[in-house]
């Protein structure tokens, strides 16, 4: 693994931390390595950072994938790194964060052939559509033909882990409440009202509770780790919240789910029990919805008894199982 940095050129100055992991040789006989399959780029989810998905990076590694992540603005390295730990930016932070994916994939894109695909997990699921409903058609018609480019048409699938579809209405109502939280305390300022909305709401279906955040894991090393890293588990801030339910209100309109690419193989995992995705029904509700928007090849996994981070469950070798069968079979 490396931790490399690209400088942000769009909104609010800075640097953005990421990692990449290359894909492993043979150690046995590496000059008869087979080639690199594809690239994986991970967008993470909110107030977590990418380091967390080194063991699947490296279980992705020695099935001959490369692999990408970022901490986004607000989150990590990247934003301890810019003193604004768990504030996306002051104004427009969810544009800025897509936008930041598009600078970074052709950053990276400058370096590889390798076909892409992208991987989102909850909040970073969100982004991932998002990215694919703007930016994919760059990626598939403007970016092979800027010299010294080799993405070309190289958007082969998206992965969407711990995700959900709420109706734009509900997500404008509830930026309408981020609104006035924004104005009452400012717009660096933590709500609790918010924090009791989102994610004290998700905690209640696992009464009794252990920890505040049972519902991250069934594993209990998984939350107790999660507790205990400080770049995990902070309050958003108010114009965070506002950024984000405006930008999550924007990619559920079906003109925007029109935009995404009829022939983009999309897998949606989650586990059965994931308040983010209201116990599936929000996953399956998603899958109508790409499917309505007119997307050809979606494949749907929920888990039985998996809550919201399926890649960190106590079954997630089962689930990396799964997540490499669905990889291989659509890279042919």
């Amino acid at each position: 693994m490396s931790l490399e940095t690209i400088a942000f050129t769009s909104g609010d100055s800075g640097e953005c931390h990421y990692h990449l992991w290359p894909a492993k040789s043979s150690p046995k006989s590496p000059a008869q390595q087979a080639p690199a399959k594809a690239w994986i780029h991970i967008m993470h989810g909110m107030a977590e950072h990418s380091a967390r998905y080194q063991h699947l990076a490296e279980f992705l590694n020695q099935q001959g994938y490369m692999v990408s992540a970022d901490d986004h603005r607000g989150h990590g390295k990247t934003g301890a790194a810019n003193g604004n730990l768990y504030h996306f930016a002051d104004n427009d932070g969810w544009d800025q964060m897509i936008d930041d994916q598009w600078q970074l994939i052709e950053h990276i894109g400058q370096q590889t052939d390798l076909p892409l695909i992208i991987l989102g997990h909850s909040m970073g699921s969100f982004m991932a559509t998002r990215f694919c409903q703007i930016y994919a058609e760059r990626l598939s018609n403007k970016l092979q033909h800027r010299p010294g480019n080799k993405l070309g048409d190289s958007l082969k699938g998206l992965v969407l882990s711990g995700s959900n579809y709420a109706p734009p209405w509900t997500c404008k109502a509830a930026a309408g409440i981020a609104r006035i939280e924004r104005l009452r305390l400012g717009k660096k300022a933590v709500s609790p009202l918010m924090e009791s909305l989102s994610f004290g709401a998700f905690n209640n279906a696992f009464k009794p509770n252990r920890t505040v955040k049972d519902w991250i894991s069934s594993d209990p090393a998984v939350v107790d780790t999660y507790i205990a890293d400080p770049h995990c588990g902070g309050a958003i801030s108010t114009q965070s919240w506002y950024d984000f339910l405006n930008g999550l209100a924007e990619l559920g309109a079906p003109k925007a789910m029109a935009k995404l690419n009829s022939k983009l193989p999309i897998y949606l995992l989650s586990g059965a029990l994931d308040p983010v995705g209201g116990g599936g029904k929000g996953v399956e509700k998603l899958a109508d919805m790409v499917k309505a928007a007119g997307v050809e090849n979606i494949d749907c996994k929920l888990y039985p008894q998996g809550r919201h981070e399926m890649l960190n469950e106590t079954n997630k070798r089962e689930v990396y199982g799964d997540l490499l069968d669905w990889l291989d079979s659509r890279l042919g």
